[in-house]
């Protein structure tokens, strides 16, 4: 008896053991926005689950919103001088009021006001020593950065600290994980076209595309000189190789099939997850609206709508003998039909058997929800990527887009109606929501799959040499430009042999002649 104890309190204890060896401190670093944080809490939870230290950077202005509700991770606030970022931006780019009045909102001008002030972001934050040492001072295993443009000034902090670092993002940035790939099936993400292009959108977007690789648009290779002079200079694209992994939040079911290398894991949307039941006020309307209800939501920083495209809504909705719960900052004219709020449980709600159809800008976080419960879309774009987001829903016909400054409250209420009574759209979303719940499974653990999976036994068995390389070599431009200066050499010499051989056959007649005379 007394052996059996022992032994089991030996494997007790051998158990334990290899659990506080193998556990990891990883920091995430989401860029200072609500969205990016939500998500990326998401997969720090995932993370702690697995037994690990995990910590998410949230800027001072932040943390009253309580957007990390996982208690197993902890908090790491920095940039009380930074003041309301997204407040500044919006206010900088002026992105909403250009929308409303009808102008370009992704521009030359705010692509150049967002990336200057997210540069001036980053260097306020690097310059940050408290921060810095705080990082320093946790050694964390990992830096998990968001790879979406913007946010790449801020690899510099793992770089400047010896620190290894993954990628998670919204977008499969080709540029940054160096991926051989095609302009003609790879949509720019700012674009609206698809991955069937046109000769003209072909020319765009292998313009953007060589813009992208050659330039700084987005971002400033100056800050790694600024802040790790004790380092090698690289360019932040040459550094951003270096990454252990590249996690997408992405899929071939929701967006288009595009090239990968083994570092680079596609794992859908980490908002995606089982719904839970509806509480309160939520529960109540949605078990009274006996036909079935309407989600709308324009995302959390799009609450206050200009009184005109209120009244459209409202007269649409009027239209539908469908409940309509409502995210946005008003109160409610109809109760009965209309539930409106600053908050919805919205995963829950589209996870709901009542839910007909999500009217929505089309974020990444909400559309991949959509696609999770097998709910329809009708996407009302705004800016950034929510217009090549909308543009796949149209042609995969999980539903359909317009504009809700130019669609009239009747054309509003047809398309709601032509998505909820045409069984094309509920039935594609459905087969495709069977199909990524199949092969993503819960894409938040995957993502922190292999995020621990790399701490333990890194990425470089992953890595391609080609990552390595200048892209006039990963593309083999070089030995292109030899193979034909070499053919160009031969045609000369050929040219000239022949024209050589042409004049002595054509003068030597005339020398034979001479000679007669």
């Amino acid at each position: 008896m007394c052996t059996l104890t022992l032994a089991a309190v030996v494997t007790l204890v051998f158990a334990v053991i290899p659990s506080e060896i193998t556990s990891k401190t990883v920091v995430f670093y989401p860029p200072p926005a609500t969205s990016y944080i939500v998500y990326h809490t998401n997969v720090a939870g995932a993370l702690a689950r697995r037994g690990h230290e995990v910590w998410i950077c949230i800027p001072d202005y932040l943390l009253q919103r309580n957007l990390v509700k996982d208690n197993s991770v902890k908090i790491l606030a920095y940039g009380k001088q930074l003041g309301d970022v997204e407040k500044q931006i919006y206010e900088k780019t002026r992105i909403m009021d250009k929308f409303w009045a009808k102008e370009p909102t992704f521009g030359k001008e705010t692509l150049y006001s967002t990336g200057a002030e997210l540069i001036k972001i980053a260097d306020v934050v690097l310059s940050d020593q408290v921060f810095v040492d705080k990082v320093r001072q946790l050694n964390p295993d990992l830096i998990v950065l968001e790879s979406v443009p913007f946010n790449l000034n801020m690899i510099v902090l793992p770089y400047m600290l010896d620190i290894p670092f993954a990628f998670i993002g919204t977008i499969h940035d080709v540029v940054i994980s160096k991926v051989p790939f095609s302009p003609a099936v790879t949509p720019f993400p700012i674009n609206t076209s698809t991955d069937r292009m046109t000769f003209v959108q072909r020319l765009q977007n292998t313009i953007l595309y060589l813009l992208r690789i050659n330039f700084d648009l987005f971002y400033d290779s100056g800050l790694i000189a600024k802040f790790a002079p004790h380092k090698p200079y690289m360019s932040i694209n040459d550094l951003a190789t270096s990454a252990e992994v590249f996690i997408a939040e992405i899929d071939h079911i929701l967006d288009y099939p595009r090239t990968t290398l083994p570092n680079t894991k596609l794992v859908g949307g980490s908002s995606a997850s089982a719904a839970k039941q509806l509480e309160g006020e939520f529960k109540k309307f949605v078990d009274t609206a006996k036909t079935g209800i309407i989600v709308v939501s324009f995302g959390g920083s799009i609450l206050d709508l200009p009184p005109n495209i209120v009244s459209k809504f409202i007269s649409a909705f009027s239209k539908l003998d469908l409940g309509v719960v409502w995210k946005v900052n008003i109160t409610s004219p109809d109760p009965k039909q209309i539930l409106t709020s600053k908050w919805i449980p919205q995963n829950d709600l589209l996870g709901h058997e009542k839910t007909k159809l999500f009217v929505s800008h089309c974020g990444k976080n909400g559309q991949y929800e959509a696609l999770y419960h097998g709910v329809p879309i009708l996407c009302l774009p705004v800016y950034g990527d929510q217009s090549y987001n909308s543009e796949r829903i149209k042609v995969k016909q999980y539903g359909l887009r317009a504009d809700m400054r130019e669609a009239s409250a009747d054309e509003l209420a047809a398309m709601m109606k032509e998505i909820i009574d045409n069984g094309t759209y509920t039935e594609n979303i459905k087969k495709a929501s069977e199909l990524y719940r199949e092969l993503y499974k819960v894409p938040k653990e995957e993502a922190a799959y292999w995020l621990d999976h790399v701490m333990k036994y890194g990425g470089e068995y992953m890595r391609s040499p080609g990552q390595q390389m200048p892209w006039y070599q990963l593309l083999v431009l070089d030995v292109i430009a030899f193979l034909v200066a070499v053919i160009v050499v031969i045609l000369l010499v050929i040219y000239f042999t022949v024209k050589r051989c042409y004049n002595l056959c054509r003068n030597k007649p005339r020398k034979i002649k001479s000679k007669r005379q």
